[in-house]
């Protein structure tokens, strides 16, 4: 009597490798958050979101509704350099900006 052995169909396996997290720290990431006010305009904020920010259109407009909605939004994050940079820009356009470890 025989057996027939089935061998069992060979499966490629992809290795996914997760990016290493940022750690925070002076050079680590920081984020600029904005915060509601009631004295600046959408068109505005979105203005300055994306001439100083550097954001999309689209993204600028919806950050600027999370801003609205929620309070405050993480508009980017960046070194503590270039995060400190684009807040002093920020709240030189009249914005309340903070930076923030992330």
């Amino acid at each position: 009597m025989s057996q027939a052995t089935q061998a069992a169909p060979e499966t490629a396996t992809e290795t996914v490798v997760a990016p290493k997290p940022m750690r925070a720290g002076p050079m680590g990431p920081w984020a600029v958050i904005v915060h509601n006010d009631n004295v600046n305009t959408f068109d505005f904020v979105i203005r300055c979101l994306r001439e100083i920010a550097r954001l999309e259109m689209n993204m600028a407009v919806t950050k600027t509704n999370e801003i609205h909605h929620e309070g405050a939004s993480q508009v980017t994050h960046t070194h503590r350099e270039h995060a400190e940079l684009i807040c002093e820009r920020l709240q030189g356009r009249g914005l309340t900006v903070t930076v923030e470890p992330a």
